[in-house]
């Protein structure tokens, strides 16, 4: 945090007064931002840890009198989590192989093998991007049903397939690939899926690490849609369907169901932290070749 601070201004000017007070007011801002964030976290962690009394005191109390480290044990058995992580790293890493596959292959050809119209699919899949997602939630749920695809994660895998943020992206970093490369290749007689696997992919594994950790951030909380296509199995709900169903079935207490709530959000938290400089670099790549 503080480096980022120090790139904002210089060595020369963080010795002047104004340079300092500039650093300080910065520094204050950041660390403001950073208890925002953080807060929310660390509360639904110690809630887990609270009585239901607690939870809903009438004022904030962000740790509890006693820690009842005992409810995140009933929230694993309770919701049967192991289950639930299941299906949604099905759910998730299917999606997301579907999803690079099909958005590699069509920055790819909007890239490199300039296809006829290519400007002009470009612009539809763009256009895609300032229509709410609710707002064409009822064609797709009834284009699912007629396929036969509810109850089924192929019905969210093939609808995650299409992300026109994600083929805007690639494309953009493929067409910032050097040209001699593919110059080169084509001339030693490779085709264009031997280059597309053999060429592309390689030099594309850094923007493809940040594309899938945003992917699988995303998939993982997901919730309308999966909801609407596995409501009636919910033997294939992922964790974030499941939690609800089962707190709207029974009455689950607060602090059962905030423990269970925190255990639910921790993968995707623990990739985010684990794999953020990989994402840094991925994201300063990407600027470079943009």
């Amino acid at each position: 945090m503080f480096t980022s601070v120090r790139a904002v201004l210089s060595d020369l000017e963080v010795r002047t007064t104004r340079g300092r007070l500039i650093y300080a007011a910065i520094t204050v801002v950041l660390l403001l931002l950073a208890v925002v964030v953080v807060v929310p976290f660390l509360y639904a962690f110690t809630s887990g840890l609270k009585t239901s009394r607690e939870v809903f005191s009438a004022t904030f109390q962000l740790f509890p009198a006693v820690a009842h480290w005992e409810n995140y044990a009933q929230a694993w058995d309770y919701f049967n989590l192991p289950i639930l992580f299941g299906n949604t790293l099905i759910l998730v890493i299917g999606g997301l192989l579907v999803q690079l596959t099909v958005s590699m292959l069509a920055a790819y050809s909007l890239s490199k093998l300039k296809p006829i119209g290519g400007r002009f699919i470009l612009m539809g899949f763009l256009i895609t991007l300032m229509i709410p997602g609710i707002a064409y939630i009822i064609p797709l749920y009834v284009t699912a049903a007629r396929l036969g695809l509810l109850g089924s994660y192929w019905g969210l895998w093939l609808s995650y397939g299409v992300n026109a943020f994600m083929i805007f992206i690639l494309k953009n970093f493929f067409d910032g690939l050097p040209s001699e490369i593919f110059d080169a290749a084509r001339v030693d007689g490779a085709s264009a899926q031997q280059i597309f696997w053999h060429i592309v992919i390689p030099l594309s594994r850094p923007i493809l690490i940040v594309l899938s950790i945003l992917t699988f951030v995303n998939l993982w909380k997901d919730f309308l849609w999966p909801y609407l296509v596995l409501l009636g199995r919910p033997d294939l709900q992922p964790i974030s369907v499941a939690l609800f169903v089962v707190e709207q079935r029974s009455a689950t207490p607060p602090n059962i169901q905030m423990a269970g709530y925190f255990m639910a959000m921790l993968p995707p938290l623990i990739i985010a932290v684990v794999l953020q400089r990989y994402m840094q670099r991925g994201l300063s790549l990407g600027a470079v070749k943009g």
